[in-house]
C-alpha cells in the first residue's frame, strides 16, 4: 500500500517530538487535489539521520532546498548535510528566500514578497527545473516563516483556499511548541499567530490580485507556473 503522512515520522525530531517536517498534498484546489509526495516544508535539517535521508529518498524526496541566508545555512553541519543527503541521491541546494529582514511578524512576511523578488523568482524556476525529477523538501529555521510563505505561495498558485493556506500555516505553532519552549522563545512571535498570515494575505491580494499575477509580474513564465500547477495538483 502507498502510504502518505501529513506529518513525517523522521528520527531527526526524537528530542523534540512533535516536531514540524510536513507534506502539504491533500488540500482542495479547484477541482482537484494538491498531490502528496510533491512539496515537503520542514525546519532546520542539521539532525537529519541516514535513516531519514533513506526514508525520504523512498517517499520520493530528490531535492531539499534551504532558504536560510547564506552565512545561516552554513552554519548548521552543511558538510554533513550534503554527505548523507547525496549519498541518498538527493541534491541539496541553499536558495535563500530572502536577503535580510527586519522582524518575523507579519509585516515580515510582506518584506518578503516586496523585496525578495529575485530570490522567489529563482527558487520558483528552479522547482520547476525539478518537480520531473521527483518531491522537493524545503525547509529554513523553524519552518514556520520563510518556509510559511513559500508554502501560502505554492498553495494559492494551484487553487487552494486562504482558509486551508491559514490552517497549514498554523499547525506550526503545535509542531514547534516543543522546540520554543527548549530555546526559551516563548513569545508572540516565535509562534505562527493566525493574524501574521491574515495580514499578509489581506495585503498580498490587494496588492498582487493572485499568486498567478504576482509570479508573472516578478519575470516568471507562463510554462514554469504551469508546470508547477500540472505537477502539484491532480484532477478529480
Amino acid at each position: 500500500m502507498d502510504l502518505y503522512y501529513k506529518r513525517l515520522p523522521l528520527d531527526m525530531f526524537n528530542n523534540f517530538k512533535p516536531r514540524n517536517v510536513r507534506d502539504i498534498g491533500g488540500y482542495p484546489a479547484g477541482n482537484g487535489i494538491t498531490k502528496w509526495k510533491t512539496f515537503l516544508r520542514c525546519e532546520g535539517l542539521e539532525c537529519v539521520t541516514e535513516h531519514d535521508a533513506a526514508f525520504l529518498y523512498e517517499y520520493g524526496i530528490r531535492t531539499v532546498i534551504d532558504l536560510r541566508f547564506c552565512t545561516e545555512f552554513e552554519k548548521n553541519n552543511t558538510e554533513y548535510l550534503f554527505n548523507v543527503f547525496s549519498a541518498n541521491k538527493i541534491t541539496l541546494i541553499n536558495m535563500p528566500f530572502v536577503d535580510n529582514y527586519d522582524d518575523i511578524t507579519g509585516h515580515y512576511y510582506m518584506h518578503m514578497v516586496d523585496k525578495g523578488k529575485k530570490n522567489i523568482k529563482q527558487i520558483f524556476e528552479y522547482i520547476a527545473g525539478r518537480l520531473a525529477d521527483g518531491g522537493i523538501m524545503y525547509n529554513c529555521f523553524a519552518g514556520k516563516d520563510r518556509t510559511g510563505v513559500l508554502s501560502a505561495l505554492l498553495l494559492l498558485l494551484c487553487g487552494v483556499s486562504e482558509i486551508d493556506v491559514l490552517a497549514d500555516y498554523m499547525v506550526s505553532s503545535v509542531y514547534l511548541k516543543s522546540l520554543v519552549e527548549k530555546l526559551g522563545l516563548i513569545n508572540d512571535a516565535q509562534s505562527s499567530n493566525p493574524k501574521f498570515m491574515e495580514e499578509f494575505l489581506i495585503y498580498f491580494k490587494q496588492k498582487y490580485q493572485s499568486a498567478e499575477q504576482y509570479l508573472l509580474s516578478i519575470g516568471i513564465s507562463h510554462e514554469t507556473i504551469a508546470t508547477i500547477k500540472d505537477q502539484f495538483t491532480q484532477q478529480f
